[in-house]
């Protein structure tokens, strides 16, 4: 992810890489746990980034209002479409709002079972480097070799179980919420054990609200996305797809969004 779109895909190669692999060490009952949660969400690893079309949405967003200003029409994401591309289950009118407040290094280390012993200079102005989740909980022998660093009770049953959290916090970290540092906010930590632990709760407007936020700061001369660019390329090809010029309308709607998120995913990499 590039320029607006995030760097040169050399750091994000290797993330994704190591994000795909521990994806798939999971398992598949480790996979469930985690889709319960965070719905498609992890599909998102499967599209290619387009960090021309971002580049070029951006010279389109109007900050006061939060909307792309066209020629002679307006559109915007919503909370429905970024619900409904990462298939976040029920009412979001009837669901509540996540507010990532920062826990204490202690904390965070305790919401991942890791050691209070360990040094908290592995965490810098509230984050931590990938490497230090991967490490951890991404490698197989992540257990053998942090053993006595993990609140586990040493017993490796137990920190297959705990590393389906810390996947989804590298996870979140890495794809929806990054940084130019490409470090994992430790906000990310209390965000997953209020979607693990208590109901009717959602992520699509703190998810919505960071695109929206990376595009203002993009619009003022920012160079790094700060927010889900995969999701928003999702929607704009789906958007440009819908173009009265493409619409098939002989189709139902539900097969004209499935044909559109399908192209979405298949467009092939601009970098």
């Amino acid at each position: 992810m590039s320029t607006i779109q995030n760097p040169p895909f050399t750091d994000i190669d290797e993330f994704l890489f190591r994000l795909q692999m521990w994806w798939y060490e999971l398992g598949g009952d480790g996979q469930k746990w985690v889709i319960k949660y965070l719905g498609a969400l992890t599909d998102i690893m499967k599209v290619k980034p387009r960090d021309d079309l971002i580049t070029a949405l951006v010279t389109f967003w109007d900050p006061i209002h939060n909307v792309f200003r066209f020629s002679d029409f307006e559109l915007t994401p919503t909370l429905e479409e970024i619900a409904g591309y990462s298939c976040f289950d029920g009412d979001l009118r009837n669901q509540n709002i996540i507010f990532p407040k920062a826990p204490s290094v202690h904390r965070f280390f305790g919401f991942l079972n890791i050691s209070n012993q360990i040094r908290k200079i592995n965490v810098v102005k509230e984050c931590c480097s990938f490497n230090f989740l991967y490490s951890r909980f991404g490698k197989l022998d992540g257990f053998k070799i942090h053993e006595k660093g993990l609140t586990n009770k040493q017993n490796k049953d137990t920190w297959q179980i705990h590393r389906r959290f810390a996947f989804m916090v590298a996870f979140l970290g890495v794809m929806v919420f990054p940084n130019k540092e490409w470090t994992v906010d430790i906000h990310i930590a209390r965000v997953i054990q209020v979607l693990t632990t208590k109901e009717h709760h959602t992520l699509a407007p703190i998810i919505l609200s960071d695109i929206y936020r990376a595009l203002t700061l993009c619009k003022s001369g920012a160079k790094f996305f700060e927010g889900c660019n995969i999701l928003l390329q999702m929607w704009l090809t789906e958007h440009l797809r819908h173009h009265p010029k493409f619409m098939q309308f002989k189709k139902c709607p539900a097969v004209c969004a499935t044909e559109s998120s399908k192209t979405a995913r298949e467009i092939p990499s601009g970098a």
